[in-house]
């Protein structure tokens, strides 16, 4: 049995193709391209027009940071192991992620994902700040 894919969110379809500038780089419709914004979406499916313009590896980059940012709308303030990652790919993914889900008002509860992500933000500074620490030692 195979589960169907939720159908896609077109808010959360154009914030994604906005933080890849897909409206500045590969959208030929004129008003998205100069407003660098989704502004043309099909109705039939909710996906933003530019999306038809994308390259397997290109859609694949995409529908990965889509289904990342769904995540990060949906789970961000449930208790988990989600989102620790202090450094690295999967950091820079998540980091990513929770800036395009918090650009969608339907987040779930998000008095609580508000309150998650600001204390998230402070963990990874305070782990940034351990590792920017500058040497003491003397050097010779």
């Amino acid at each position: 049995m195979s589960r169907e894919k939720p159908p896609i969110d077109t808010h959360l379809a154009a914030c994604t193709a906005e933080a890849m500038a897909l409206p500045l780089m590969v959208c030929r419709k004129r008003n998205c391209r100069r407003g660098q914004r989704c502004r043309r979406y099909f109705k039939a499916t909710g996906e933003p027009c530019c999306l038809r313009n994308l390259d397997a590896g290109q859609r694949a980059i995409f529908d990965r940071l889509y289904e990342d940012a769904r995540f990060a709308g949906e789970l961000l303030g449930w208790e988990g192991p989600f989102f620790e990652d202090q450094s690295g790919p999967q950091r820079m993914r998540d980091d990513l992620a929770i800036a395009i889900a918090r650009n969608v008002s339907n987040r779930h509860l998000p008095k609580r994902w508000d309150a998650t992500r600001r204390a998230r933000e402070k963990r990874m500074a305070a782990a940034d700040g351990s590792c920017d620490a500058p040497d003491r030692g003397d050097s010779a």
